[in-house]
């Protein structure tokens, strides 16, 4: 699992490494769904690392704002979230980030948990993690058409959906607390 730096995420929106990428949106737009109705929330990958969202008036996702103080020609981050399963540490819901640098745009996949403790100025707070694929094994990549794109940056499944995979093949880590925790 790779933690999702929010703040350097926002500050730079360049393309994160040793996670599942793709060029084109993963969450067909009619699926996603609002976290908090139209509520803005908390988007943390650790207590110290949150950053604010608004409800975005397009489509049912979310606008990651930029940090206030940091680079003023930042732009938000968009940011939509899908149900992916129900876990021991409650529901988790797959995510998709959209990075834009310059003039390329990419995808990330995350995951996302409630996360009270992280609860701040009565804003809900929702933690985001990045799975690893670093380790898929050759089966997985196989089995669900996972590209490898370089030693840490996996192409999104074209036999399976994203979601199929992270649910198998994840679902133990989903479970653990500490997986959440990054430790």
């Amino acid at each position: 699992m790779q933690r999702l730096n929010i703040a350097l995420a926002m500050a730079a929106a360049g393309f994160l490494s040793a996670c599942f990428m793709s060029d084109t949106p993963f969450i067909p737009e009619g699926e996603a769904v609002r976290l908090d109705e139209a509520s803005p929330v908390l988007i943390c990958s650790d207590a110290d690392d949150c950053a604010r969202t608004v409800p975005n008036r397009g489509n049912k996702g979310y606008l990651m704002m930029p940090p206030p103080g940091e680079d003023e020609d930042e732009d938000p981050m968009g940011i939509r979230f899908v149900p992916l399963m129900d876990t021991a540490m409650g529901p988790v819901w797959l995510t998709e980030i959209r990075m834009i640098e310059d003039d390329e745009t990419a995808y990330v996949v995350g995951v996302t948990r409630r996360a009270p403790e992280f609860d701040a100025d009565g804003m809900k707070a929702f933690d985001v993690e990045l799975p690893w694929c670093g380790d898929v094994s050759e089966e997985e990549r196989e089995a669900y058409g996972i590209e490898k794109l370089d030693s840490y940056t996996c192409g999104l499944p074209t036999e399976a959906s994203i979601a199929d995979y992270l649910s198998v093949s994840h679902k133990a880590y989903f479970d653990d607390p500490i997986w959440w925790d990054g430790d």
